[in-house]
C-alpha cells in the first residue's frame, strides 16, 4: 500500500512470498491451509523523485512474524529481499474526446448530448510528453438504428510514452422518439433609435418547433422570442430570427420568415 500512481517499478515486485517455518504438527497442519495477507506501506520507502526500495528480511521477517502463532519460528523467506529502482511519473488530468458515429432510427432524435464517464482522465510520463498531450481519444464507434439508450464500453488511444488511467470510459447515447409543437408569437423589433417607432406586417408569425415526446411540456411559449433587427439602411422586408434557451428545442421553421415594415417618426 501507499503506493501512488505517479510511482513507476524498474523491476516488478513479487505478489507471492514463500516461507520455511519451524513449529509442532498441529500448527503446521493449521498454517498451511491459512491465507496470510502481508501488508505494508511503502510511502515512507518513496520519498524522492527516484531512488531504490529495499526490503531486507530484516523488514519482512517482523512483520510476517505478526501473522504466525507465537510459537512458530521463520526459518527462511524467499526472496529475502525486494528491491527496486523507482521513479515518480509527471501527471495531469486531460478530457476524453469520443470518435464515434451514430444514426438515428427514424422519426427519432438523440435527447441531449452523450454522456462520458469519466469525461477526464489521468496522465502519466515525463514532463515533456505530457505537454504535448491536450486530450485524449478513444477507438472509433459506431452505433446504427439508434433509437433508444445504449451504453457502451470504449478503449481510450494511449500516446506512445504515456500512461493512461482509466484505460477505458463509458460511453451513454439516449435517443427518443419525437414531435411537433405550434405556436404564434409577436415579433420584436431590436436596436431601434430612441423616437423611432415601426409597424409590422404582419405583427405576429408562426413558429414550428423539434422537441422529444419526453421535454413536450417543458417548451412553453414564454421560452421562445421572435426578432427582427432595425434597419439599418433601406430594405424591403426585415428577416426574423427566434431566440431561445431552451436546451430541448431544434429543427426551428418560421412562417413567413420575414416581415414587411414601416418606420413612423
Amino acid at each position: 500500500t501507499g503506493v501512488s500512481e505517479q510511482i513507476v517499478f524498474e523491476q516488478t515486485l513479487p505478489k507471492i512470498l514463500t516461507l520455511s517455518v519451524r513449529d509442532n504438527g498441529r500448527q503446521l497442519r493449521q498454517i498451511a491451509h491459512q491465507h496470510l495477507n502481508l501488508h505494508i506501506n511503502l510511502s515512507p520507502y518513496l520519498s524522492r523523485e527516484e531512488g531504490t526500495i529495499t526490503l531486507s528480511a530484516d523488514i519482512l521477517r517482523p512483520r510476517l512474524q505478526d501473522l504466525l502463532p507465537g510459537s512458530t519460528t521463520i526459518l527462511q523467506i524467499k526472496p529475502e529481499t525486494i528491491e527496486s529502482a523507482y521513479y515518480i511519473q509527471q501527471t495531469k488530468l486531460v478530457p476524453v474526446v469520443v470518435q464515434s458515429q451514430v444514426t438515428i432510427a427514424s422519426q427519432h432524435q438523440l435527447d441531449g448530448d452523450k454522456r462520458i464517464v469519466p469525461n477526464m482522465v489521468q496522465i502519466f510520463g515525463s514532463q515533456d510528453a505530457i505537454d504535448t498531450i491536450h486530450y485524449v481519444m478513444t477507438d472509433s464507434i459506431q452505433v446504427t438504428n439508434l433509437r433508444d439508450s445504449i451504453q457502451l464500453t470504449a478503449k481510450l488511444i494511449t500516446p506512445q510514452g504515456i500512461r493512461i488511467h482509466p484505460t477505458t470510459v463509458e460511453v451513454q447515447w439516449k435517443a427518443e422518439p419525437f414531435t411537433e409543437k405550434s405556436f404564434t408569437l409577436p415579433v420584436q423589433v431590436v436596436g431601434m433609435p430612441e423616437g423611432k417607432r415601426t409597424r409590422l406586417f404582419p405583427q405576429q408569425v408562426d413558429v414550428v418547433v423539434r422537441v422529444g415526446i419526453s421535454h413536450f411540456s417543458q417548451v412553453q411559449a414564454d421560452d421562445l422570442q421572435v426578432i427582427c433587427q432595425y434597419p439599418e439602411q433601406q430594405c424591403n422586408a426585415l428577416p426574423v430570427e427566434l431566440i431561445t434557451n431552451n436546451p430541448y428545442i431544434s429543427n426551428i421553421r418560421i412562417s413567413p420568415s420575414s416581415v414587411e415594415y414601416l418606420i413612423l417618426n
